[in-house]
């Protein structure tokens, strides 16, 4: 019942967003755009997303070897086996269906392997720190920026005062360094940090500090792995690499358009992205993806045309797709693995932790 309540409510959440976006679009003109697009810059982009997933992998190496040796098909296939569910299943089920998956082709311990994905995504989101940091210090409206009222079909235009748009900034960078601080924290005082949080959150419910304290209980004990400076930097390295491949494939994108567009464009598209898509996923990231994408357009391009940023949602979204299913699929079928009962398990070991 749980699985299907959260597919229902992904469905409506999506189909919501999507209504939303195109219920006051002109599709001609979406067509329009399209037509112009200029299919080398487009191919480009598509090429540099597929390279980003074996950059991806390179990062989780550093990670992993730290305490075992794992060939890198078999962290190359947990890993897309992972995006994949995460692209097609409710729930963020990808991150635990990525550890169990490496659990399974690699024989250690589930426990373990959720802990190296947790710290994969702490390193994962050191990137994400430095592409928000560009956004706060070089997107500074002077001036209130208008969302014309067919974006979204709305009676009136939508505004962001430029005021609000520095603030929802830098208060999304400050949450992201405390978070980052936090962890720093597990990393050197893991007992002191663990008691601190069971501690105020018992106060408020037993239930929360156990939930929260197992949490970053695996985080801690992902933490733990980085016994060697050099793999911590090498990995942090990457995933700068990593969010770097991210930012030209969509650069190249835009440039496909032939907008015109200020050069931290595709910093701020890429943290308002990230800040929707943080929330349990609809499937596919219908609608999801879309919304912020035009938004972010919208704000540090103003003149772009709604419907020209409605076609780059479109795109960008569309080419995410090859390489998630192309790959994921491929990875399934050579580890001979299946999506649906690889699920079922994660969520057994969800319920039931003695066992992993």
């Amino acid at each position: 019942m749980k699985r299907l309540l959260f597919t229902a409510l992904g469905l409506l959440l999506g189909g919501f967003l999507l209504w939303l976006l195109f219920r006051s679009t002109d599709w001609s003109a979406i067509g329009d755009a399209m037509r112009r697009i200029d299919w080398a810059w487009l191919a480009a982009a598509q090429i540099i997303l597929f390279v980003s997933y074996p950059a991806r992998v390179q990062r989780f190496t550093y990670i992993v070897r730290a305490t075992d040796p794992v060939s890198y098909r078999a962290l190359f296939s947990a890993t897309q086996i992972g995006f994949l569910a995460n692209f097609t299943l409710p729930g963020r089920a990808g991150e635990v269906i990525r550890a169990l998956a490496l659990s399974r082709i690699s024989q250690i311990r589930f426990s373990k392997t959720i802990a190296f994905v947790a710290l994969d995504r702490v390193t994962d989101l050191i990137g994400l720190i430095a592409v928000i940091a560009v956004s706060v210090l070089a997107f500074r409206p002077q001036q209130d920026v208008v969302i014309p009222a067919d974006t979204f079909g709305t009676s009136g235009a939508i505004v962001f005062g430029a005021d609000e748009i520095r603030i929802g900034a830098i208060g999304t960078g400050v949450v992201l360094v405390l978070v980052l601080s936090m962890l720093t924290l597990l990393y050197f005082q893991r007992k002191r940090v663990l008691g601190v949080v069971d501690a105020l959150l018992g106060r408020v419910s037993r239930r929360l500090a156990d939930a929260a304290t197992r949490v970053l209980g695996v985080f801690a004990e992902g933490l733990a792995v980085f016994d060697s400076p050099g793999d911590m930097l090498r990995a942090i390295g990457w995933s700068f690499v990593t969010w770097g491949l991210g930012m030209l494939s969509m650069t190249w994108v835009i440039e496909s358009f032939g907008i015109v567009y200020p050069w931290y464009t595709p910093f701020v598209v890429q943290a308002i992205l990230v800040v929707f898509i943080a929330a349990p996923n609809t499937p596919g990231f219908i609608g999801q993806f879309h919304v912020p994408l035009v938004l972010g357009l919208l704000l540090t391009v103003p003149d772009v045309g709604t419907h020209t940023a409605k076609a780059f949602a479109i795109v960008y979204h569309a080419i995410q797709l090859p390489p998630v299913f192309i790959l994921g699929i491929a990875c399934l079928l050579g580890e001979r693995m299946n999506l649906f009962q690889l699920r079922s398990e994660g969520e057994t070991l969800a319920r039931e932790p003695d066992r992993a």
